[in-house]
């Protein structure tokens, strides 16, 4: 009896890195959060920059859009890859 109660009270201590990792998920998910939100007003501000672009006649503004097309696709990967990516560091790291 007294065996199996020092056994149960161990148990906890089996994986003492469990809240740690719990609590480095939240911060990665509210990483890939802003992430999206970020990704999703660059859409936004560039589709608003490219009708201006077009109706004000400014090549300029059309050439440097094209900057932020490859950003927002860099950015859109990321995010696609979030997920597996914090997976990865949490397993490796603990």
């Amino acid at each position: 009896m007294l065996i199996n109660a020092i056994w149960l009270s161990a148990l906890p201590l089996l994986d003492p890195f469990a809240e740690l990792r719990g609590v480095i998920s939240e911060i990665l998910t509210i990483i890939i959060q802003v992430t999206a939100v970020l990704l999703a007003l660059a859409i936004a501000t560039g589709f608003l920059e490219a009708q201006a672009g077009f109706v004000l006649g400014a090549p300029s503004l059309l050439s440097a859009l094209w900057f932020k097309i490859g950003a927002v696709i860099l950015c859109l990967m990321v995010a696609l890859m979030a997920v597996s990516i914090s997976n990865t560091l949490v397993g490796i790291l603990f």
